[in-house]
């Protein structure tokens, strides 16, 4: 199996994607209050998945897992490029 430069970018970009929204989970607590607030919304998706697991009780405590967080911004990061490449690809055959 031969991996192309397309599939190679994509999973560099993934790879650091999931390493600066998992650092930047970490790292966030320890921002001044301005700066939290105006960068709160970099970790939505772990919120979201936690009130999810709350809200269904399913017992999971997303906040004091490292690896759900891990793999909820693994599959966050997965989206938004797989999102972004379809948006350029798009934009770059209408020029």
């Amino acid at each position: 199996m031969k991996i192309n430069r397309r599939q190679i970018h994509f999973i560099t970009a993934v790879v650091l994607l999931t390493t600066f929204f998992t650092w930047f989970f970490y790292a966030h607590e320890t921002l001044p209050k301005p700066i939290r607030a105006a960068t709160a919304l970099i970790e939505t998706p772990v919120a979201i998945i936690s009130g999810i697991c709350h809200y269904l009780n399913l017992g999971i405590s997303v906040y004091e897992s490292p690896w759900a967080i891990v793999m909820i911004n693994l599959i966050f990061s997965i989206v938004l490029v797989y999102l972004a490449n379809k948006i350029f690809r798009k934009i770059s055959r209408i020029k």
